[in-house]
């Protein structure tokens, strides 16, 4: 009953927030077909701003999990509230070892999954480079890596303002790669592939404005 009270809840909160994404951001995707529909899967983004997440997990048609900051569930509410919709927790101060055996079991278990290789928001707009812990993740899972691109979403909400704007936000899904191997080289060899694609995504995306 629980898991299928978070379903219902999962389904509410993507068709609250597709309205409101809509009516605030303009939100349009592409390549969301390339996104397998069932299986396991790692979604790689780029991280501009708080409403990322939501970007990814609204025009998508599967529901997907999130890695979050630990210090969100430890806001009163915020935290029941997020779990519920799949996310879980990880220390961002530290290789968070707990962080990445849930993130293996989430996708072994055949869902999808959205990880920021970043690691953190950008401050000005720029990308950071990507760090290959996803390609690990992806790695031991077995599963593939669809690179993502979002833009918008910093101009919506740095990290400077308290509160959201208006903007236009884009949302590009990437071919699927293959897992890599397990071996520290090819990881480092995926993440920096991964970015590549996802630098070309982005620009993509700048060119149909």
């Amino acid at each position: 009953m629980g898991v299928e009270r978070d379903t219902l809840l999962y389904w509410a909160a993507q068709h609250f927030l597709q309205l409101a994404y809509l009516l605030l951001f303009r939100i349009r995707a592409w390549g969301v077909e390339r996104v397998p529909r069932r299986g396991g899967v790692l979604l790689a983004a780029n991280h501009q701003s708080f409403l990322d997440p939501p970007a990814v997990g609204v025009v998508l048609p599967r529901q997907i999990g999130y890695m979050a900051r630990s210090t969100l569930f430890q806001v009163p509410g915020l935290g029941a509230l997020i779990r519920r919709l799949h996310a879980f927790p990880v220390a961002r101060d530290r290789a968070d070892l707990k962080a990445i055996r849930s993130a293996i079991a989430v996708l072994k278990a055949g869902n999808g999954l959205l990880l920021f290789p970043e690691g953190t928001r950008t401050p000005d707009g720029a990308m950071r480079p990507f760090k290959p812990g996803f390609a690990l993740v992806a790695a031991r899972a077995r599963v593939p890596i669809v690179p993502v691109a979002v833009d918008g979403t910093f101009k919506a909400w740095p990290r400077h303002l308290w509160v959201p704007r208006a903007a236009r936000v884009r949302v590009s899904f990437g071919e699927p790669l293959g897992p890599p191997a397990d071996e520290r080289a090819a990881c480092i060899e995926a993440a920096a592939e991964v970015q590549r694609r996802v630098i070309a995504l982005r620009a993509e995306l700048r060119n149909r404005e």
